[in-house]
């Protein structure tokens, strides 16, 4: 026997042993029999004490449960209770002690005293079906949040990976418990196109409409994809970090450049301003992207929620402007139509106008003055509390929200027939539009 030979009939024998140990291993499981009969049962070897997911157990054909999910909206100190139909498929009576087991992978636990089953048991005859009234009761004191478990109607369920949502036999129980908030986030993220060198103010809105006075802390922390490289003494900073993201792109400017003033709690009916003033350094390129946790001290303010985005770009003046050739076919009159899209953006009063610069060059190569024919402002507006920035610079309430703006110049010009260029230089935008619309002569 060669040395290959040799390993490879070692292989073999170790296969074989792990198949007979696993063998005897699934033997030993199969001879605890549980209260419910179990039929197609299939069970796979524990690793660190866990049931792997490489098997699982079945009771088809053992009983049914209806529903085998539920979702449930309660507040702090509010009960609710539902009905599971249980239903024994097998030609023999089943006893069934209903209990609540642990969902895995679950981040908020619920406590076993929020949940009663009643009965506590029950004997089911064959082809029957039985009812058991589920209340859950949330303490007032009980953290907000969404809660996960399994209610279990059967006396002898696996644990660990396999007990998966919807496992045969079992109810998977969602209870999102909340309280109404005091405190209404107007602003809910700040979005804009600035220029490097100037000075952005913007302001973030909050009222409280309850009967106590909310303490806040606004403070900056940085966007987990893209590290801020700096920080200052009046703004807090989490994990400041100069890896850019990626390896290639990081942020436009440091935390060093973004202030944040307000109070430090807010009255009851008061609408209190959270001041923020962006100083975009001479030589900033690029965009920014973080947010200012406001830490509001309201029970019904979930940690996420009160977080309001930052995303602002680093607007690049173009050195060139953009040129479109079009055919005159018969003297007449051009119409030409210009138009920048505004989307998402906090109008800061330092923000001006989207403007171009227009130039016509004739078929002799000779430059023809455009008449400017008009101004069109346009938007977008919706009623309501959906998640988009107040935009105050049109002095409307806050119920009135903007989502996009939209800016159109027009032009006119007496056209000579041939090949013409229209040539146009945008400020203050970083899109448009255009249109070149050729009439008959007026």
């Amino acid at each position: 026997m060669n040395r290959t030979q040799f390993i490879m009939y070692g292989l073999l024998a170790v296969l074989l042993v792990y198949m007979t140990g696993t063998t005897a291993f699934a033997g030993n499981a199969v001879v605890s029999e549980p209260a419910v009969e179990i039929t197609n049962k299939v069970v796979s070897s524990t690793v660190g004490g866990a049931v792997s997911n490489a098997g699982t157990i079945t009771e088809m054909g053992t009983i049914s449960v209806d529903p085998s999910y539920n979702y449930l909206m309660l507040q702090l100190g509010n009960s609710e209770n539902f009905t599971v139909t249980v239903t024994n498929l097998q030609d023999v009576a089943v006893t069934l002690h209903p209990t609540m087991v642990v969902t895995p992978y679950t981040y908020s636990y619920m406590d076993e005293s929020w949940v009663t089953i009643t009965p506590s048991e029950s004997v089911i005859e064959a082809g029957e079906e039985a009812q058991f009234e589920v209340k859950i009761s949330i303490p007032e004191d009980a953290e907000i949040g969404n809660y996960v478990t399994t209610l279990a109607f059967m006396e002898n369920i696996p644990e660990g990976d396999i007990l998966y949502p919807g496992f045969p036999g079992t109810v998977q129980l969602n209870v999102d418990v909340w309280t109404p908030p005091q405190v209404q986030i107007l602003t809910t993220y700040i979005y804009d196109r600035v220029e490097a060198g100037k000075v952005y103010n913007y302001e973030i809105m909050l009222k409280n409409t309850g009967d106590s006075e909310i303490a806040i802390d606004p403070q900056l922390v940085e966007n987990m994809y893209y590290p801020m490289v700096a920080e200052k003494a009046s703004v807090a900073v989490d994990s400041a970090s100069s890896m850019p993201y990626f390896g290639g792109y990081g942020q436009a400017f440091g935390a060093d450049a973004i202030t944040i003033t307000g109070p430090s709690s807010i009255k009851p009916g008061e609408t209190a301003v959270v001041k923020v003033q962006i100083e975009v350094p001479d030589d900033a390129q690029g965009d920014f992207s973080g947010s200012i946790d406001l830490n509001i001290d309201d029970p019904g303010i979930r940690e996420y929620e009160g977080m309001v985005s930052l995303n602002f770009h680093v607007a690049v003046q173009p050195e060139k402007p953009y040129e479109i050739p079009f055919k005159v076919n018969d003297n007449g009159t051009v119409t030409i139509e210009l138009k920048s899209h505004m989307y998402d953006m906090y109008a800061s009063s330092s923000n001006a106008d989207p403007s171009f610069e227009v130039k016509l060059i004739n078929p002799q190569g000779n430059e023809v003055e455009a008449v400017k024919a008009g101004v069109q402002y346009g938007g977008s507006v919706t009623v309501g509390s959906i998640s988009y920035p107040v935009l105050r610079a049109a002095g409307n309430a806050s119920e009135y929200q903007s989502y996009s703006q939209d800016y159109v110049e027009t032009y006119e010009v007496q056209a000579s027939a041939g090949q013409w260029t229209l040539s146009v230089m945008p400020h203050n935008t970083e899109n448009f539009e255009y249109s070149i619309k050729i009439g008959p002569s007026q």
